[in-house]
């Protein structure tokens, strides 16, 4: 259907390290966007600004684009019947920004669904433009950005294209309404005594997390983790890869990602890393959520939205079982039998079932039978968020619970989902329990793990550009800001402006590790290392049995072992699935402009992926005093995928969903902890190996030891 050409220039940057026996390296390359692309990203940045005001284009776009409507253009569509429902409903009954807009309202979701069917099946590029820019000027804000995100990760023709992260494009989701008062306030008093730097206006302003006033209860303790919007963005760009109401196309079906266990995985990887956190903060295991008994944590957005409307907290030691909640708790609790049910009858013990369990909790549109087993994830979303319903539908005011870039935020999210993959953990348990047959590698042993004893950790500065967050004046006729003449509209008066947040964010200091590893003969192997707790909040050792849900995967790669001494070196900086934060809106509006005004090289790789989890949340906090966790090192034999990793989609600038061919390998997600663990003794196989590390949490205002 769309093809991609217009990204050249394929440049290694890394030198692979070699080691005895093996070769291996994360390289880092990039492209280089061509003329014709850059035009694309130019257009791409100028529709995620200030995203609720449509009168303040800089670009001046003609009348067609003002006269447009997509459904006097079907011609210009493939697949037009597809979204004609979209066209009637929206004749009907447009959705604009006096409605409060979440995916999880049947009657929300049939807009999204079919406003990125319109994005996604435009025949061209100029269609594309004209019917993004109706969506910019015409829908409801929140589900244009969704929508409009969503088109440019998944169209062909797009990839590559840089997006600014979720959190300058809608800081409302993202930071307290102490923060954006104060932008404001700058903006409304003329950025004074705020200096010029190349006629831009630079506002610099702390932006703290919400229990800076006072813990509201212990896990308010632990805001710097639930509120990172680093990993708040992750989980909203997850949910973007893989929408629940969609299979995919025929070139990307979501289903070949084993989108269910992938569902169930990352889950489960946020409840362990959660679980960590909060031993650093010498608190115990996530509560379960009981819906009939009152929840100890309470919780304090601190967020506001776009029209002023806060959204909701909820005291201490709250319940849930309400008579609003009376219709959900029933649904959860109907739901959640047939879906035993269906545990309790499965014979297969394979990927494929976990699969189709992941895909039935979710409710999305590749569950067996999403009627008869509905969506545990949406109804347990509805009884967290309850409420009295308002308005001519009769929908309650969504709040955080019920939008992605929030719902991180309230330690209720952890609780939910530990409910939820008990599913995951009961079906675990009929599935025959690993030996050490099955974890064992013979003829290959790790010898020794070289790696530093202790680690560190720090909070240091970050800084987020959220001039978004101010309105701004229509176009100005005699700008100073050459910026805001090529098209960056934060502006005050013809000179530029950004505001940036800044925020105390944990990060940690580099680390690398060497397995020595003899191997008996040439032969393909897969590396992977978790890290987990050693001890509980009462410094008690927590047995393996009552451990393997616990366990954080950090790396997962392939390497060629010789016969004889194996030297596996990798660093922190070089671990796979983890990405660098993001370079600021302003920064990348900059880049952009020199590359189209001179030969500066805008580069599109995947440093900064949306797909990755930010690299400076790998550790958990730990002690000034220093905390002991464990890593956890298993060489094992290489599964070669049904589809060979990378096939379909350039690595480069792609994440490849649903190609089939993102994982390295075969093996089930979380091995050798994806199934109870019942005899700890069966861990003891030569190519297992557990290392103890202390980390050690240093200064808050500093990096230094």
């Amino acid at each position: 259907m769309i093809t991609m050409k217009s990204i050249t220039a394929v440049v290694v940057l890394a030198v692979a390290v070699v080691a005895i026996g093996i070769c291996h390296a994360k390289h880092i390359e990039f492209k280089v966007a061509d003329k014709d692309f850059l035009v694309k990203q130019k257009f791409v940045f100028e529709m995620l600004q200030h995203v609720y005001q449509d009168d303040v284009f800089v670009t001046k776009y003609d009348a067609s684009f003002y006269e447009y409507k997509p459904w006097e253009h079907v011609g210009d569509y493939d697949h037009p019947e597809k979204f004609q429902d979209f066209f009637e409903l929206w004749q009907h009954h447009p959705f604009h920004n006096d409605q409060v807009w979440t995916l999880f309202y049947d009657r929300h979701e049939e807009y999204a669904h079919g406003l990125v069917r319109l994005f996604y099946y435009a025949k061209n590029w100029e269609t594309f433009q004209h019917a993004v820019f109706w969506a910019r000027e015409h829908v409801n804000t929140q589900l244009f950005v969704y929508a409009f995100t969503i088109a440019c990760l998944h169209r062909a023709d797009l990839q590559g294209i840089v997006m600014p992260a979720h959190y300058e494009i809608h800081p409302w989701s993202y930071f307290d309404g102490q923060t954006l008062e104060m932008a404001e306030h700058y903006k409304m008093h003329g950025f004074h005594h705020v200096k010029q730097l190349n006629n831009v206006y630079n506002v610099v302003m702390k932006s703290n997390y919400t229990n800076y006033y006072g813990d509201l209860n212990y896990d308010h303790a632990l805001s710097y983790f639930l509120e990172d919007i680093g990993m708040n963005s992750f989980y909203y760009y997850f949910n973007l890869d893989y929408p629940f109401w969609t299979k995919g196309d025929e070139q990307h079906k979501l289903n070949k990602d084993r989108r269910g266990e992938m569902y169930l995985y990352v889950h489960w990887q946020l409840l362990a890393r959660f679980y960590m956190e909060r031993l650093s903060n010498d608190m115990g295991e996530v509560p379960t959520f009981n819906m009939y008994e009152p929840v100890e944590s309470g919780f304090y957005s601190g967020l506001r939205g776009y029209n002023g409307i806060p959204y909701p907290s909820r005291p201490n030691d709250y319940n849930f079982y309400t008579a609003e909640n009376v219709e959900y708790v029933h649904m959860v609790e109907t739901y959640t039998q047939r879906i035993m049910d269906w545990v309790h009858k499965n014979t297969e013990h394979d990927l494929d079932a976990i699969n189709k369990l992941g895909n039935m909790i979710q409710g999305n549109v590749d569950s067996i039978d999403t009627q008869f087993y509905g969506s545990l994830d949406k109804w347990y979303r509805y009884i967290v968020n309850e409420g009295r319903p308002f308005g001519k539908y009769h929908e309650t005011y969504p709040g955080t619970f019920m939008h992605y870039d929030t719902s991180m935020r309230d330690s209720m999210f952890f609780e939910v989902y530990k409910r939820i993959l008990t599913q995951y953990w009961n079906m675990m348990d009929t599935y025959p329990e690993y030996t050490k047959v099955d974890y064992g590698f013979d003829g290959v042993k790790i010898d020794n793990v070289h790696m530093p004893e202790s680690l560190t950790t720090y909070f240091e500065y970050f800084d987020a550009d959220i001039s978004n967050a101010v309105n701004v004046e229509p176009t100005y006729e005699h700008p100073s800001d050459v910026l805001y003449s090529f098209g960056r509209n934060s502006h005050y008066n013809g000179s530029g402006y950004v505001i940036k947040a800044r925020q105390h964010r944990l990060n940690h200091k580099p680390f690398e590790f060497t397995l020595d590893v003899n191997s008996d003969k040439a032969q393909s192997a897969v590396v992977k290392v978790f890290i987990g707790p050693k001890y509980d909040e009462y410094g008690h050792v927590i047995p393996l049995e009552h451990n393997y849900q616990n366990f954080f995967e950090l790396e997962h790669f392939k390497v060629q072992l010789a016969a004889g001494v194996n030297h596996i070196k990798r660093a922190s900086g070089d671990f796979s699935f983890w990405v660098n934060d993001r370079t600021t809106y302003f920064e990348l509006y900059h880049k952009l402009m020199d590359a189209t005004n001179s030969d500066y090289k805008f580069k599109l790789d995947q440093s900064e992926a949306h797909c990755g989890v930010p690299n400076r949340m790998m550790l958990p906090k730990g002690k000034k005093g220093g905390q002991v966790y464990q890593f956890f090192y298993m060489v094992y034999p290489f599964h070669e995928s049904s589809v060979q990793q990378y096939t379909g989609y350039d690595p480069i600038v792609s994440c490849g969903i649903g190609h089939g061919s993102r994982y390295v390998d075969a093996l089930p997600f979380g091995f050798p902890f994806n199934r109870p663990v019942k005899r700890d003794y069966y861990f003891d196989v030569d190519n297992f190996k557990f290392f103890d590390v202390k980390i050690f949490h240093r200064d808050e205002h500093t990096n230094m030891a």
